[in-house]
């Protein structure tokens, strides 16, 4: 990991599920050592599926039972020489553990703590118990996307690592905050918070017009035409987004309607608004006689946006994934050869990220226990027996 970012900064990684082990990632693959810590007395609930092999890659993990005293103190003293904890429980079950803020700073000053949940530590709503594809509803995103007159939409699971990178991002600023002040600090991190601070359109027409912003599907509601439209094949699509009136022209063109570039009435965005299923008919009769990329290759060859709408099978064996090095090889706990994601950026000049398969709890408890904090074989062997270290 020489000569990573992060090198010589250890994270001690109590979150679980989505949105913390997605912060904590990116710290682990910029240098950071991450010991992230579990116990079989309730593990973490994302081991049982594919996406704990992807968010706690590059990971140490160490297993430990804090509800026992001794298993307390052993989390403590990872504290004591940690410099950035991070946990994502609902608000108060941390504190009920033993390991609220107020007792980390006792045993390490300078520790920074981010307690990330679903609103907040603070507020009428700050006990509920939430996940992210909740929020997504809680916060207003799930009624502003989807389609008109249908019910709010339920699907995916963007919110976790959306909050995570933001995590992650915020960790990086308070490293930078105690290298300058010496200080650590607790950071209080809401979920809600930064879903709602990413629809600022949706908020402020409100504000502004006293109306509630309504879904438009594909349509967007300054531009058009803007949407997916039918291609060759099966479930074949390209997504096309006119922004300027020299692209509708351009788009005009390519699909052999000179004309409707002419037509006064569409002269211009309002006007393509008002005629916006017209428009799409005529796109789709040509885009149905194309398979998606190549309609895709055409327009962006004549200056329209434009990609095609690929199922998973089709990203994974992207070209532009593959060749720009996004996907390595590891094995993983399974005992098979996986190809897993990496970052989505590049340092200039300097060491790639430093990637691993996911961890399996307790993996590395000798080095955890025994060389970090050096505990003695017998020791550990005795609380390994108590379900202390379990």
């Amino acid at each position: 990991m020489s000569g990573l970012p992060l090198e010589g900064v250890r994270v001690l990684d109590l979150s679980w599920i989505i949105a913390g082990p997605t912060a904590t990632r990116f710290l682990a693959m910029m240098g950071a050592e991450v010991i992230k810590v579990g116990s079989g007395r309730r593990p973490d609930p994302s081991t049982r599926g594919a996406a704990f092999q992807a968010y706690n890659q590059s990971k140490l993990y160490a297993s430990v039972n804090v509800t026992k005293p001794e298993g307390l103190e052993l989390a403590k003293a990872l504290v004591a020489v940690s410099d950035l904890a991070i946990e994502n429980f609902a608000a108060g079950v941390i504190e009920r553990l033993g390991l609220g803020y107020d007792a980390m700073s006792e045993v390490n000053p300078d520790i920074i703590m981010i307690s990330s949940s679903g609103t907040g530590h603070s507020g009428p709503d700050k006990d509920y118990v939430a996940y992210g594809s909740l929020l997504q509803h809680y916060t207003g995103w799930n009624t502003v996307s989807g389609y008109p007159e249908r019910e709010p939409i339920r699907g995916g699971l963007w919110a976790d690592p959306w909050v995570g990178m933001e995590l992650a991002m915020t960790a990086i600023a308070a490293l930078n905050c105690r290298a300058a002040t010496g200080q650590g600090q607790y950071v209080d991190f809401s979920m809600a918070e930064a879903l709602s601070a990413s629809i600022p359109e949706a908020l402020l027409h409100f504000q502004m017009n006293g109306t509630l912003k309504e879904p438009l599907g594909n349509r967007d509601d300054r531009d058009a035409p803007f949407g997916a439209y039918h291609c060759a094949g099966d479930d074949k699509w390209v997504a096309i987004a006119v922004t300027d009136d020299g692209e509708w022209k351009s788009l005009c063109e390519v699909i052999g309607k000179p004309e409707m570039a002419e037509d006064p009435r569409l002269a211009d965005a309002a006007g393509r608004l008002n005629h916006h299923d017209e428009i799409d008919a005529a796109i789709d009769e040509w885009t149905l006689t194309h398979e998606d990329h190549e309609a895709a290759r055409i327009l962006q060859e004549a200056g329209v946006t434009a990609g095609p709408s690929l199922d998973v099978s089709r990203v994974f064996n992207d070209p532009q994934l593959r060749e720009g090095g996004y996907f390595s090889t590891h094995r993983t706990s399974d005992g098979e050869m996986r190809d897993l994601p990496g970052v989505p950026w590049r340092f200039e000049g300097q060491p790639d990220p430093y990637i691993t398969a996911a961890p399996v709890l307790g993996q590395h408890n000798d080095y955890v226990y025994g060389e970090l904090l050096g505990m003695p074989k017998a020791e550990m062997a005795a609380l390994e027996e108590q379900q202390i270290i379990h």
